[in-house]
């Protein structure tokens, strides 16, 4: 996202426009393994075992819409979204045949509680953002991209000093609901962890493999990047 004649906060908007129209299709495995709030694309998934999880916590609804106050949880808009499936089986089932498998074999396969619960703080995530709750979306993500969030929006006059509800509602395009519901598609596979760092592997809309950063946080799980990977 660096190019010439684009600042900062723009540069920001433009990942937020990426992310959100990831699921709608995109290709390639540029996979990165540091926590960042960049994204390649975004996921979606069919098929496999329905898993709970699907609501976002840290919800509160108040008015607004895309540039409403700082703090805002947004419209809070519902759509209907995809429910949550962890069909599990391993990271072997996304290997690419000749391709960059890094993530795929990224340190140790976790067990499938871990998988579960990575997965439903991923698509937590999602539905909030799909229903435009941002509060509830940056409940879902881990310290440091919100950090990361606060540090860009600095540079800009008017998202200075703005929590990250007002950031991400402010940045975030208003999308259609359809694509706003695939956006919400999760089939999870896999989850490959390391010391600090994991990702989740899941299968998304059109049957699309992505990796997703989470992070260890809390004692529990907390997404690493605004978007994910695709691996196909």
């Amino acid at each position: 996202m660096r190019r010439r004649g684009i600042g900062p906060v723009a540069a920001l908007g433009a990942v937020l426009l990426a992310v959100a129209l990831g699921g709608c299709g995109g290709s390639g495995s540029d996979a990165s393994t540091g926590t960042s709030v960049q994204a390649s694309a975004e996921p979606e998934a069919s098929g496999g075992k329905a898993s709970g999880g699907g609501s976002a916590e840290g919800a509160g609804k108040s008015g607004g819409g895309h540039g409403g106050g700082a703090g805002s949880a947004g419209s809070g808009t519902k759509v209907k979204t995809a429910p949550l499936k962890v069909s599990g089986g391993g990271s072997d089932q996304y290997r690419v045949q000749g391709g960059d498998n890094s993530i795929q074999e990224f340190g140790e396969e976790s067990d499938e509680a871990e998988l579960e619960e990575a997965a439903a703080v991923l698509h937590g995530y999602l539905v909030a953002r799909a229903e435009e709750d941002w509060q509830a979306a940056c409940a879902k993500l881990a310290k440091s991209v919100k950090e990361q969030l606060q540090e860009l929006a600095a540079r800009s006059e008017s998202l200075k000093g703005r929590g990250c509800a007002a950031i991400l509602e402010t940045l975030t395009p208003p999308l259609p609901p359809t694509t706003r519901r695939e956006s919400t598609i999760v089939d999870a596979g896999s989850l490959r962890h390391e010391g600090e760092r994991a990702f989740l592997i899941y299968r998304g809309a059109g049957g699309a493999s992505y990796a997703v950063l989470m992070a260890p946080e809390g004692g529990g799980w907390r997404v690493g990047s605004l978007g994910a990977t695709p691996l196909s």
